[in-house]
């Protein structure tokens, strides 16, 4: 059943001669995404998780790029049982969609799950040793940071699925992205050179574009930032932008690599385009 569904998936990617191997890897994750999100909120986990992040628009609002990772944010995270829920959804693949060689890893934060799928000889996509025989898909989990959203719910009907989903609501997901952005320390290469997450910054542009407003009361909340001082601290770090960086971080996350180039020449200019619909 689970390993059926990801061979259709490479069948048609075939079809369109996807060569990114990132993408295409990326693209199985999203299948098996399904699954967890099924499993979730098809369960009485559901009435604690509040989907966020990425991946969460692409669910539920048609978000144009993948995600890697699943991110919830739990009520009443203090009495949340991390090892019971990870050993009933082992259950659910290991039981119920009788995958026997599913396993999981807790990290040592005890806010990550990784789901370990030993799936990619059998799918052809282990072409020698060196590869990784491991789909890995990670669940991030974290307590509420926040008291100011709305928590509002999305139908999924899709690749045989339905369930409803418990989500911020676009304003709250838009402010916990600039309270990323403004927050996040993320360090990779010679010298811990990349200060940014590529995908913050096409997100940011998404979201301008839709002229959703953020919730300022939320981003106050967790970051301490007034309305005017988030303009002019988003306005520095999009100037700090590296186009190099950027494109590596978005190509494994779309099909199209020579849209990721686009995006990431007009990156600027579609920054300075749409900067004022970020102004209260």
């Amino acid at each position: 059943m689970l390993v059926d569904s990801l061979k259709k998936i490479i069948k048609k990617t075939e079809a369109v001669e996807i060569t990114n191997k990132l993408f295409l890897r990326n693209l199985l994750k999203e299948s098996l995404q399904f699954y967890v999100l099924d499993y979730i909120y098809s369960s009485p986990w559901g009435e604690n998780f509040i989907f966020t992040g990425g991946t969460c628009l692409r669910f539920c609002f048609k978000f144009p790029r993948l995600s890697e990772d699943l991110d919830f944010d739990i009520k009443d995270y203090d009495n949340f049982n991390l090892d019971k829920f990870c050993q009933s959804l082992s259950d659910y693949f290991t039981k119920k969609l009788q995958y026997k060689n599913f396993s999981y890893k807790i990290a040592k934060n005890k806010m990550q799950i990784y789901l370990k799928f030993p799936i990619m000889e059998e799918l052809g996509l282990r072409k020698d040793s060196s590869e990784s025989p491991i789909l890995f898909l990670r669940i991030d989990l974290s307590p509420i940071d926040s008291s100011k959203f709305s928590e509002e719910v999305s139908l999924i009907s899709a690749n045989n699925f339905n369930f409803i989903i418990k989500r911020y609501s676009l304003s709250d997901l838009f402010a916990s992205k600039i309270s990323a952005v403004l927050e996040r320390t993320f360090k990779k290469g010679k010298d811990d050179a990349v200060t940014f997450k590529g995908r913050d910054y096409f997100d940011l542009i998404w979201f301008l574009q839709k002229e959703i407003k953020p919730n300022y009361k939320r981003i106050k909340d967790i970051t301490g930032f007034n309305e005017t001082q988030v303009v002019k601290e988003i306005n520095n770090k999009v100037k700090q932008v590296n186009k190099m960086y950027l494109k590596e971080d978005l190509l494994p996350l779309f099909r199209e690599s020579g849209f990721v180039d686009d995006f990431c020449t007009n990156f600027q200019k579609l920054y300075k385009s749409l900067t004022f619909k970020v102004c209260p």
